[in-house]
C-alpha cells in the first residue's frame, strides 16, 4: 500500500468514527436541550475520539528517522491510554454528581495539559534529541576520516630510513595534533578539513615513493604545509 493510498484510508476511518461519534450524539439527545453537563460529557467524548486517532496520522509523518519514531509513537501511546480512562472516570463521576462541573472542568484540563507534555516529550522532544545527534554526526564527518588516515601515515612514515628522521618527527607531531581535533561546525571547517585529508594523502603516496627508492624534495615542505593547516584548523570553535 502506497503512502497516499494508507493516508486516504486513514482519513476514510477518522471521518467513519466521528460519525458514529455524531450519530450517537444525535440519537441520544434528538434535539432535546443539553444540560451543562451533557455538553461537557459530549466534547470530552470528541476530544477523546481525536486524541485516540492521533497516533495514526502521526505514523504516516516523515520522522526522518524510523528508530527515532518507534519511541515517539510509544509515548503517544501512553499517553492515550492515561487520557481517556482518565476522561471516563472524570465523566462517570460527573454523571452521577459526584464531582461538580467546576471540578470536572478543572481535572480534565490537568488530564488534558499531562497528555500534552507526551505529546511534546514523544515527539518534540524525540525529533530535537535526534537533530541534534544528527548535527553532532555532521561535524565529525571527515575528522574520522581524518584520524584514520593520520594513522596509517604514521606508519608509512615510521618505516621511513634514517634520512628522513627529521620528516618522521614533523609527520609524528602532526599525527599526534589530528589526534586532538574535535568537531566543530561542518560549514567552517569542511574546506579546512578536506584540504588536510588531501594532503595527508600526498603523503602516504610520497611515503610509498620514498620506500620503493625515490627521493622527494617536496615532501618535507607538504609535511610544513599540513603543520600550518593544522594550526589553521585548530583555531576553530564552536
Amino acid at each position: 500500500m502506497t503512502r497516499i493510498l494508507s493516508s486516504f484510508f486513514r482519513f476514510i476511518l477518522f471521518l467513519f468514527g466521528a460519525g458514529i461519534v455524531l450519530l450517537a450524539f444525535f440519537l441520544f439527545n434528538r434535539g432535546g436541550v443539553l444540560s451543562d453537563r451533557d455538553i461537557f460529557m459530549w466534547i470530552s467524548i470528541g476530544i477523546m475520539y481525536l486524541v485516540f486517532f492521533i497516533p495514526f496520522f502521526f505514523s504516516v509523518m516523515p520522522t526522518g528517522n524510523f528508530s527515532r519514531k518507534i519511541p515517539s509513537v510509544l509515548m503517544l501511546w501512553i499517553g492515550i491510554f492515561v487520557y481517556i480512562p482518565a476522561s471516563v472516570v472524570v465523566i462517570g463521576l460527573l454523571r452521577f454528581f459526584i464531582i461538580s462541573l467546576n471540578g470536572a472542568l478543572v481535572i480534565q484540563s490537568t488530564v488534558f495539559f499531562a497528555f500534552l507534555l507526551s505529546v511534546y516529550f514523544g515527539c518534540f522532544a524525540a525529533s530535537h534529541a535526534g537533530n541534534a545527534a544528527a548535527e553532532e554526526k555532521n561535524k565529525s564527518r571527515y575528522l574520522k576520516e581524518m584520524k584514520t588516515m593520520a594513522a596509517s601515515l604514521a606508519l608509512k612514515a615510521g618505516s621511513l630510513s634514517n634520512e628522513y628522521e627529521g620528516i618522521q618527527k614533523l609527520i609524528k607531531q602532526s599525527v599526534d595534533d589530528i589526534g586532538y581535533l574535535s568537531p566543530v561546525d561542518q560549514n567552517r571547517s569542511a574546506e579546512i578539513d578536506l584540504k588536510i585529508l588531501d594532503v595527508v594523502g600526498n603523503l602516504l603516496e610520497f611515503c610509498d615513493t620514498v620506500s620503493e627508492g625515490g627521493h622527494l624534495v617536496q615532501f618535507e615542505r607538504e609535511v610544513k604545509a599540513l603543520q600550518m593547516l593544522i594550526k589553521e584548523r585548530k583555531l576553530l570553535r564552536n
